[in-house]
């Protein structure tokens, strides 16, 4: 039931028995308090546009950097992606490179076997092939020497190929396997770094997505803000047109006044000076009706003894009109009760559960639909169906020289206009539970002035019970 614009200053005036020069002086201050709140609020309008404008921009940079580091990202993750392929296709090769390990370890075994009894021989014959005192004493001639001597080279050098290949074996092997191995480094290591790069890349864009989220949220408080002071200023302005509204029917309704009671006077004048006229006329007959009465008694007495007849009495006076029975004494109190139904909570201090710690009105539980009046005639400043109030309407009253302002709200249904001249008890809508409401009720406020809110203080508000 509460408005969440922090400051909203709405008056607007209506007939009251003041004198016209009073309220004219009332008016003019009333106006000028309005065009000087209206600029405050344009001034405010151009603030709160501008830091819209700035949270925007912060949003745009941030958002950029968030694409940046979207595309970085993408690319990184391509980039894990490709390396994934690369690991794969590597993996593959250590399946074959992990083959031709086998491979080599089988032929190590075989020249191994080869190499075992070549190995036994060398290793009594010192290291040699074979024994070439052998080979030089048991040769029969020149020719079988030479024979046996190339002979044994060929076996010598077989025997070094062998060993050869297999010292060439051991050695692809022992490559092979440290390959093997570099390469599952490499990888592993690479892919690990990508994933910690990546990660710091979501990492930021998680930051940085929490940044846009705060800024989003304080461009939104801007612009409700924003949106609430456009909501005043329309206030503001319906207010001045209510102001000039009321100014010239007060001049049209004193006019009225004025005319009313010239012709009362002329119409008074006019029966008193008939009724003067008509006593005179009345006391002109009455007197020569006397005159001639008077003359035939003397007339008579000179000619006969009679005795004279009596004096003819003057005819009475015309009763005088009956004067107006005196008007009813006028109820001390300024307002009435804008509904039925009991009060279901005071105006006062309040626990803060529902977004205020002060409840600056009071309301009126009852039935949806029960009709609400006005509290007393008044100048319809808004009649509106949005924000916490619900369907609301606010009246501004003028009354012994004074503004007031009386808030209805959470019905269901108006019967009221902005701009519209309401009379006391007359119904401007009915009873409901929109807006920030718990239940069917109506929140009922009267302010000092114009419409001035505070959570956590009375302001300009005042207890409607005092004033009921």
């Amino acid at each position: 039931m509460k408005k969440t614009f922090a400051s909203l200053i709405v008056s607007a005036l209506v007939l009251s028995s003041t004198p016209h020069f009073a309220l004219a002086d009332d008016l003019s201050d009333q106006k000028a308090k309005n065009e000087q709140k209206q600029q405050e609020n344009q001034n405010t309008q151009k603030n709160l546009e501008s830091s819209v404008n700035h949270e925007g921009e912060k949003i745009s940079k941030t958002q950029q950097e968030v694409n940046r580091l979207d595309e970085a990202l993408n690319e990184k993750m391509f980039a894990v992606e490709a390396k994934d392929r690369q690991i794969k296709a590597t993996e593959a090769e250590i399946v074959e490179l992990g083959k031709q390990i086998e491979k080599y370890k089988a032929k190590l075994k075989r020249q191994e076997a080869l190499l075992g009894d070549r190995l036994r021989v060398m290793q009594e014959n010192d290291g040699n092939s074979i024994k070439w005192e052998e080979v030089i004493f048991g040769s029969k001639d020149v020719g079988d020497l030479v024979s046996r001597v190339l002979a044994g080279k060929s076996i010598s050098q077989q025997d070094d190929k062998m060993i050869t290949d297999y010292r060439n074996t051991q050695k692809k092997l022992a490559n092979a396997q440290q390959e093997l191995k570099d390469k599952k480094v490499k990888l592993v290591t690479e892919k690990k770094e990508l994933k910690r790069q990546q990660a710091e890349l979501e990492q930021q864009i998680t930051a940085r997505n929490k940044r846009i989220k705060e800024l989003k949220k304080q461009k939104k408080k801007f612009e409700t803000q924003l949106m609430d002071a456009k909501e005043v200023q329309q206030i503001l302005i319906a207010q001045e047109k209510a102001i000039a509204a009321e100014k010239a029917a007060r001049e049209r309704e004193a006019r009225i006044e004025k005319e009313r009671k010239a012709q009362e006077a002329r119409e008074a004048k006019a029966r008193a000076e008939a009724q003067a006229a008509q006593a005179a006329a009345d006391q002109a007959a009455a007197e020569k009706a006397a005159a001639e009465q008077a003359a035939r008694q003397k007339a008579t007495k000179q000619s006969t003894s009679t005795p004279p007849a009596p004096a003819p009495v003057a005819p009475k006076p015309a009763p005088a009109e009956p004067k107006p029975a005196p008007a009813p004494a006028a109820s001390s109190a300024l307002f009435i009760h804008p509904t039925s139904g009991a009060i279901t909570q005071g105006y006062g201090s309040a626990s803060g559960e529902n977004g205020y710690a002060f409840h600056n009105g009071i309301d009126f539980g009852a039935p949806v639909g029960t009709p609400i009046v006005a509290a007393a005639t008044g100048t319809v400043i808004t009649a509106s169906s949005s924000g916490p109030y619900g369907n609301h309407v606010m009246i501004a009253h003028q009354l012994n020289g004074k503004t007031y302002t009386t808030v209805y709200a959470h019905m269901s249904s108006l019967n009221a206009r902005a701009g519209q001249r309401v009379s006391q008890g007359q119904q401007i809508g009915a009873l409901g539970s929109t807006g920030n409401s718990t239940g069917p009720h109506l929140h009922f406020e009267i302010h000092v002035g114009g419409y001035v809110y505070s959570g956590t203080g009375p302001a300009n508000s005042v207890n409607p019970m005092s004033m009921l």
